[in-house]
């Protein structure tokens, strides 16, 4: 949301960023080299995660009862909805979408650790259900499903701008170490490919599955095909298949073409990425439209290569921006070829990509959100069903928690079984 903060603060309006909890390399500072350039104001909730329920009410109100207009990621439709305040903007990122409001026991009586978890559920399906915009794709049937489960009712819009556009270039002259090191594998290459997206493929599930392995297997098969190329692969060490990931570029026997970078702060990644002839997206099960990662690519003016699901994106009137769409071992060699044998023509339509990124992702959506600015609806509380489920749930949390500490204070070992271990 850093981004989307540093366009309203710049148009004038009084902006604070909230954060929760914060890898350094996604914290606001990450995207600026001079941090003076940062127009809006950070503050902090302290918040471990998932501890939504953790943090006092009396804090809550506090820190955030007086604002205008909420745009939240996160767990923040929960926060919120813990002093009945609604979102006018819910940015989702993933789990905090389709997997964090469902939590259910799987006890028929919950047990006492899972209180805290239950309630946060509840609070976040309520807080999504009643905000008034969700910004996205429409990336593909999975996601869309979340958002009827819940029962949202609001607006559907354009994503929040994944960069602060305006002064994206000045990215391209951060410097340092790993920034020359990717100068030096340019210079030195015919051609360079980058995947700043993490190793995730072995562990994921399919749904949410980064598919490196994908593009591995379809490397080694250009390489193999192409071996007068002087072909390299960027690669960062950060997901949790990093292991996984080197093994299997040692199976494939291309582990000259590979180069490992650390986990970067995004304001050197973008200018590493400026270096790259392709940049390397996902290949997966569902194939997304627009995610952080092919926004960065796509507005850096290099080449993309993933998966996109283009059957999907036509049924729902998507415009099919240029791409190098693939989604196996095959695809991904055969796009490879087609890049290194056009490279006039794919540069053309990598400018393109670039200017449908422009108005779809900066112009369109901060007219979208400015609109929403001023035409805001009076009522900013939840709706009075949303208010009674949550109260429902919690007494019956209270009286989950009676019944198990009753049973929890008898010796009969076959009565602590039965009743709290008593499965759905």
């Amino acid at each position: 949301m850093s981004p989307t903060a540093q366009y309203l603060a710049k148009k004038g309006h009084e902006v604070d960023l909230f954060l929760l909890h914060e890898y350094d390399h996604f914290a606001p500072s990450a995207d600026y080299e001079d941090e003076t350039d940062i127009k809006f104001a950070i503050k902090n909730l302290n918040m471990d995660f998932g501890k939504v329920m953790d943090i006092p009410l009396k804090t809550i109100k506090e820190k955030l009862e007086h604002y205008d207009f909420y745009i939240g990621i996160d767990y923040a439709p929960a926060i919120l909805a813990r002093i009945n305040k609604r979102l006018d903007i819910f940015t989702w990122a993933g789990t905090d979408l389709f997997d964090w409001p469902f939590y259910k026991s799987a006890f028929r009586i919950p047990q006492l650790w899972e209180g805290d978890k239950i309630m946060t559920a509840v609070l976040q399906f309520e807080g999504i259900k009643n905000a008034r915009m969700i910004p996205m794709s429409l990336n593909n049937d999975f996601i869309l499903d979340a958002i009827k489960s819940i029962g949202f009712r609001g607006e559907i819009t354009n994503p929040l701008p994944f960069l602060y556009y305006p002064e994206f270039e000045k990215n391209k002259s951060v410097d340092g170490e790993w920034v020359q090191k990717m100068k030096k594998i340019k210079e030195s290459s015919d051609c360079v490919l980058f995947q700043q997206s993490r190793q995730w493929w072995k562990t994921a599930p399919q749904t949410i599955s980064k598919g490196n392995d994908v593009f591995f297997k379809g490397f080694a098969r250009f390489i193999e095909k192409n071996p007068e190329l002087n072909v390299k692969a960027v690669l960062l060490e950060y997901g949790s298949d990093v292991e996984e990931s080197k093994k299997l570029i040692k199976e494939l026997g291309i582990e000259h073409n590979i180069e490992w970078f650390p986990t970067l702060l995004r304001k050197e990644l973008l200018a590493i990425l400026s270096f790259a002839d392709i940049g390397i997206g996902q290949f997966e099960n569902e194939g997304h439209y627009l995610y952080c990662s092919n926004a960065e690519i796509i507005a850096s003016k290099v080449t993309y290569l993933a998966y996109r699901n283009d059957v999907f994106n036509k049924k729902h009137h998507c415009e099919l921006y240029p791409m190098l769409n693939a989604n196996s071992p095959e695809e991904v060699a055969k796009q490879l070829e087609y890049f290194v044998s056009n490279r006039n023509k794919v540069e053309l339509e990598t400018q393109k990509a670039f200017d449908w990124l422009m108005e779809y992702n900066y112009t369109k959506t901060m007219e979208q959100i400015e609109a929403a600015i001023h035409n805001n609806q009076q009522n900013k509380s939840l709706r009075f069903l949303s208010n009674f489920r949550i109260k429902i749930t919690e007494i019956k949390i209270d009286f989950w928690a009676i019944l198990n500490k009753l049973v929890l204070s008898t010796k009969n070992n076959f009565l602590k079984q039965s009743i709290l271990e008593w499965k759905k």
